[in-house]
């Protein structure tokens, strides 16, 4: 084959695999435009065509993190609603009981975030810090619910309905966040993983106390000397 011929091979190659990528790259555009529409936009219907509460998409995902403690209380939104140029304002204050979990990932841990006292005595472990979970607020079960305005239309009404929700899911974020309430995580976090290791070591005839440090803690300066030599496998190798 001569070099022009060459050249014409390699230049259809290079438009079939351009065809190709456009064409999957449409295709996948066009899947998740459709799952957008479908899951967000259209209205769920039954197979008479009437609207009915169902669930529409859904995924279960499987996690390896603890929950070490929950925040719960009754948290207040508000929100304002403006129509014709500020001549027709609104407003809503509802108040709803909402729920803040705070979790530590556990499947980030390996044998490197064990370490045990040069008398064996001690095992410290080195855990990521605590993470706190969108606030869940139950507007289902609000106990106040006050809307006021001389006419709130029915957009205004929506409008309001989103920022009362996102204003009290703020608020209660932003509680959940404190210095305070992550101290206290953390400790209730320590507690919670110090009883699970110090279980699973004492089923393994491993007699250790176990103590908790989250990632960016300084380590306690007693003057404690520890053993960097073993892993957790050889340590719990050497109960058997």
């Amino acid at each position: 084959m001569n070099r022009d011929g060459t050249l014409k091979n390699a230049v259809l190659l290079v438009t079939i695999i351009v065809g190709l990528a456009l064409t999957v790259a449409i295709g996948v555009a066009t899947y998740l435009g459709y799952r957008y529409v479908t899951e967000e936009k259209l209205v769920s219907t039954d197979k008479d065509g009437v609207a009915t509460a169902q669930v529409v998409a859904a995924t279960l995902y499987g996690r390896s993190d603890l929950r070490v403690s929950q925040l719960s209380g009754v948290v207040q939104g508000t929100a304002r609603s403006s129509r014709l140029w500020g001549w027709l304002n609104a407003s809503q204050v509802v108040k709803a009981p909402f729920e803040v979990n705070y979790f530590v990932n556990l499947s980030r841990l390996d044998a490197s975030d064990f370490r045990m006292s040069e008398d064996g005595r001690r095992i410290e472990i080195t855990v990521p810090d605590v993470t706190v979970e969108r606030p869940n607020v139950d507007l289902a079960r609000t106990s106040l619910n006050n809307v006021a305005g001389v006419f709130v239309t029915r957009s205004a009404m929506a409008e309001m309905g989103a920022k009362v929700a996102a204003s009290a899911q703020r608020t209660a974020a932003e509680r959940a966040n404190n210095a305070e309430n992550r101290a206290k995580a953390r400790d209730y976090g320590r507690q919670a993983i110090a009883r699970l290791f110090a279980g699973a070591l004492s089923a393994a005839r491993v007699d250790a106390q176990v103590s908790v440090r989250f990632e960016g803690e300084a380590p306690p300066a007693n003057g404690e000397r520890w053993d960097e030599s073993r892993s957790l496998k050889e340590v719990l190798a050497k109960a058997q």
